[in-house]
Parts: structure tokens; C-alpha cells; sequence
């Protein structure tokens, strides 16, 4: 789900089609369907979507929300422009709450084009983006929770806990956690050892930063997967708590204030590996 509000108070139909147009987000041959509701997660629901596939970041499917005037005249002025497919009768429509939400996804064999949308209650807002954090474990398995709701005070240490065992029990090849703002840190592990990337997702040369701990040592240090030079090696447990958690709470990465040093990496030299 890709939830969308610019840099601006509200949508309007004429930004929402300036985006999709220099986004080029429907070309190719795939069939799209548009849809108009008062609640994007009842909607989306019913047309086959899982939770995951609603919060995540794939681009099989996109949200606005927008002003209730605006919203049909943006569905009919996308159907025309991209010839996609529509069902009036699935939309969801309220004049509740001030604004609609328009949502754009690619039909598939298991997605609905007609809904029964009895029974839905109007949405005040889009919900929240969630935090995901995704465990690739040395045996091949992987373990994917999301957080959509605010982490209390016994969640997070819980959490924090956790990260900690998994970097001394050598258990995990790579911990990959996405914020609220879309930010990514990740981390790859050896024995007692882990390597701290970041990506803010606003790079157009495809690099990222990498931890750094001070030295120039290039001796490479061997991890369950690859390997790296010694300067990109965090060995201190308190080091990488310390990172992580600062991650976790205020959703960007550390920096000078807290002592800590990144470099950047272009992904060919050090491929991302999450």
C-alpha cells in the first residue's frame, strides 16, 4: 500500500493525476481497477487484500485520501486517461467526514471487482503506516511481524530484548526494520558481530549509509553471509542497542550528537543483502 499526501494540506483530483502521471504507475499492459470509499481498509478488504498486502510497500496498489467533491471526478478522470475497470456500485461512499479515499490496485485472479459494502462504518483518517520488522534466520526461515498500533512501554523493551539475544545467540542472518516514515535499518549478523545499514529511501544513485566504527581497518570479518571490512563492524552489543533503539523510538537514525559515524555505501560495492 502506497499511502500518499504531499507536501500540501489536502489532495486535489488534479495533483492525485499529476502523480500517477509522471509516477507512470499504470504502464504496462495490466488490467487496473479504481474505486472510491469512505474506508480504504473495509474496502480493500473485501476486494481480497490481507493486512500485509495493505500496509506494506508494494506498488500493486495505492491510496489518497481526498476531498469528497473532488473524489469521483478524479475515478472518472483516471478511468479515461488509463482505461481501467470500475464498479459504482462497490464504491463506498459518506458525506460523514470531509474527505474520501480514492485507491488504484492491479487485478489479479484473487482480487474482487464487486463488493458488498453493507455493514462498513466511514473512516475519519487513513490509518497509520506501521512499523515491520522482518528475521531472516540462519536456517533459511523468515518471521515478519507488524506493529500498527503505538509500541507500549513493556512492547518495546520486550522488543529491545529481543534484539539484543539475537546478536549474541548468532540465531539471525539479517533484521530488517522499516519505520513509520518508510526509513529502513537493517543489520547483518556474524558471530557476537553485525554490520548497521540505513536507507531513507530519498537516494537516486542507489547507496546507502553504513555504520561506521572509527577505524580504517579493511581486514574483511566473515558473517553468516558474506563478508566485510573491519571499519563497517560493530562488535560492542552496547553499540548496536544503542543504534537500534534509537531507530526504533525516534524514527530516524542516529547522528554527531550520538557519537555515531556513518559512511556511504553505493549498493554495488556492498550489496544491500536484507
Amino acid at each position: 500500500m502506497i499511502w500518499r499526501r504531499g507536501n500540501y494540506s489536502e489532495n486535489t483530483a488534479e495533483m492525485i493525476l499529476n502523480q500517477i502521471k509522471y509516477g507512470r504507475y499504470f504502464d504496462g499492459d495490466f488490467r487496473w481497477y479504481a474505486g472510491v470509499t469512505a474506508n480504504a481498509v473495509q474496502s480493500l478488504t473485501a476486494h481480497g487484500f490481507t493486512k500485509e498486502e495493505i500496509y506494506g510497500r508494494g506498488r500493486e496498489l495505492m491510496c489518497w485520501d481526498i476531498r469528497s467533491e473532488d473524489a469521483l471526478r478524479c475515478k472518472k478522470e483516471a478511468i479515461s486517461l488509463y482505461n481501467m475497470q470500475s464498479d459504482d456500485e462497490s464504491d463506498f461512499l459518506t458525506e460523514e467526514f470531509p474527505n474520501l479515499y480514492i485507491y488504484f490496485f492491479k487485478i489479479t485472479d484473487n482480487r474482487k471487482t464487486h463488493i458488498d459494502t453493507s455493514g462498513f462504518t466511514p473512516a475519519k483518517a487513513l490509518p497509520e503506516v506501521p512499523i515491520w520488522v522482518t528475521e531472516k534466520l540462519r536456517d533459511g526461515s523468515v518471521k515478519r511481524e507488524l506493529y500498527d498500533h503505538k509500541l507500549s512501554a513493556d512492547e518495546l523493551k520486550e522488543l529491545l530484548e529481543h534484539f539484543r539475544e539475537v546478536f549474541l545467540n548468532g540465531t539471525l542472518k539479517t533484521l530488517t526494520i522499516q519505520h513509520r516514515s518508510g526509513e529502513e535499518m537493517w543489520f547483518n549478523f556474524g558471530e557476537e558481530c553485525c554490520r548497521i545499514s540505513y536507507d531513507a529511501h530519498t537516494s537516486q544513485e542507489g547507496g546507502y549509509a553504513s555504520w561506521r566504527n572509527g577505524s580504517k581497518a579493511r581486514k574483511p570479518v566473515p558473517f553468516f553471509e558474506g563478508e566485510y571490512p573491519a571499519y563497517m563492524v560493530c562488535t560492542d552489543v552496547e553499540q548496536y542497542m544503542a543504534v537500534l533503539s534509537y531507530f526504533l523510538e525516534k524514527d530516524k537514525k542516529p547522528g554527531k550528537r550520538q557519537n555515531v559515524q556513518w559512511a556511504w555505501i553505493k549498493e554495488e560495492k556492498f550489496p544491500m543483502n536484507k
